[in-house]
């Protein structure tokens, strides 16, 4: 693993960008744009008129491009003001259009072919700022809201489009004439062809999560099919999911194991974390976690909920003090601790006793600055690296350094995203600004490039499906072999 560190320090040098990756070129601002995070493998996207291609984890679209969700695939795109688009397997969503209007306001037009969506829309600061999606059938508008989008296709031809309303209110307009107003609780269906019917019928009754928090405490969970919700982050990427203060209520939660991760910024003598299963209007199932939180700790702990009937929730597991988010909520046996160049190497140990297993390897942004420290280009190899620092965010990695020769000093910065391809690690230069570099310094450091970006696929010793980052942190994971 150390020699994938090495590899990020170089691209940020911008000599391996220099000789392995174009320069030039558009690209696309994250602060314009829309955030790809992908939950599991078999995800695609396609830049305006482009063919698909494996997407990345920290990737950026913007007007034009495309998502594609296979069999398998999940993912969610964040857009610049916090709203964030939930994508389940099947699906395909097109970003019409996405713009940064006066104010900080936004103007997001999505339109959905088929599949199942999730929409956290944040509050639109601005009179002119607007959510939409559309669908073969429908046109939806909204000002601030959670709401599901399900495009299916019909066994007669064509398809119908359904909207569920957790949340505020959808403007629904049928392309085939007339609009409904759809409350929170309430959803509607309309097939293509068909005009829109008069009202909203209630959502049919669901099991539910209702989790809640003690105040200053800050939370996270994390549902099996990878999305998070909570009051840590600001995030709702879960279907169904509804904050509100210090709460959270999950709308027919999904079975299996749920991630938790607790915080806060000061000391609480006695938190109180508590998830309440309910079926109607009955607590059916009820787990407790309390205990002391010293100021900035973070702590790791799950639950698994049996959707029954009837609806279970086993005991938390045993809380875990953990260093970083990505610590918290991997999946699988985390390998967080102990030296970063072993870590790879515990894996392996391991995986010889345990087959198939989900496994995940966390790496932190101080983690990997103390790499750049230590492995950066001597002057004896012709170049010296000075005031490299590496940043890493739901975007990717970003570094910037200075690259110095006896004659000439270059300045350059990159962002770094990353993914599984073919159950490989892989890494991509996604934006890259530097000086020209002169035949001289490519010279000095062409054969460190060479020996470092050809077994980085290779480096993690386990079939790969995932890459996230997170803000400070990302890791890698994926499960070890049969």
């Amino acid at each position: 693993m150390k020699k994938v560190l090495v590899v990020f320090l170089l691209i940020v040098a911008g000599v391996g960008a220099f000789l392995y990756f174009p320069r030039g070129g558009a690209t696309t601002s994250a602060s314009n744009a829309a955030t790809l995070a992908i939950l599991n493998t078999a995800i695609e996207g396609a830049r305006a008129g482009s063919a698909f291609a494996p997407a990345l984890d920290g990737e950026v679209y913007a007007t034009g491009d495309l998502v594609r969700a296979n069999v398998d695939g999940r993912a969610v795109l964040t857009f610049f003001d916090g709203s964030s688009l939930s994508v389940d397997p099947g699906s395909q969503v097109k970003v019409v259009a996405l713009n940064r209007v006066s104010a900080d306001g936004i103007q997001v037009t999505i339109e959905q072919s088929l599949g199942r969506s999730w929409s956290s829309v944040q509050k639109l600061k601005t009179p002119d700022s607007r959510y939409e999606v559309r669908t073969p059938s429908t046109v939806a508008v909204v000002r601030g809201t959670g709401f599901l989008t399900f495009v299916q296709q019909l066994a007669s031809g064509g398809t119908q489009t359904t909207y569920q309303v957790d949340e505020g209110t959808l403007l629904v307009s049928a392309t085939a004439g007339g609009t409904v107003t759809v409350a929170a609780g309430s959803q509607v269906t309309i097939a293509e062809g068909a005009a829109a019917p008069a009202s909203a019928t209630p959502i049919a009754p669901a099991p539910r999560l209702e989790i809640n928090g003690s105040p200053g405490l800050g939370f996270l969970v994390v549902a099996p099919t990878g999305q998070s919700c909570g009051t840590a982050g600001a995030k709702a990427e879960i279907f169904g999911c509804v904050v509100s203060g210090d709460k959270v209520i999950v709308r027919d939660p999904a079975a299996g194991r749920w991630g938790v991760f607790l915080t806060s910024p000061g000391a609480i003598k006695t938190s109180a974390f508590t998830i309440d299963g309910f079926v109607g209007t009955s607590s059916v199932a009820r787990q407790i976690m309390e205990g002391p939180l010293v100021a900035g700790q973070m702590v790791r702990s799950g639950i698994t909920l049996k959707s029954g009937p009837p609806l279970t929730l086993s005991a938390f597991e045993p809380s875990t003090v953990v260093t970083s988010v990505c610590a918290a909520t991997a999946p699988g046996r985390v390998f967080a601790s102990g030296p970063v160049d072993a870590r790879a190497d515990s894996v392996k140990t391991f995986a010889r006793d345990n087959k198939a297993t989900p496994v995940s390897l966390v790496f932190t942004e101080a983690e990997l600055n103390q790499v750049v420290d230590k492995n950066a280009p001597s002057a004896t190899q012709g170049v010296t690296l000075s005031d490299a620092k590496i940043r890493i965010d739901g975007g990717g990695i970003h570094g910037t350094a200075k690259a110095a020769t006896q004659f000439l000093t270059v300045t350059a910065s990159a962002d770094v995203v990353g993914g599984s391809v073919g159950d490989k690690f892989t890494l991509k230069v996604s934006h890259l600004a530097a000086d020209p570099l002169p035949p001289g310094l490519i010279d000095a450091v062409k054969g460190i490039v060479d020996s470092t970006t050809a077994d980085v696929s290779g480096s993690v010793p386990f079939l790969v499906k995932q890459v996230a980052f997170r803000n400070g942190c990302f890791w890698v994971s994926g499960v070890t072999a049969n």
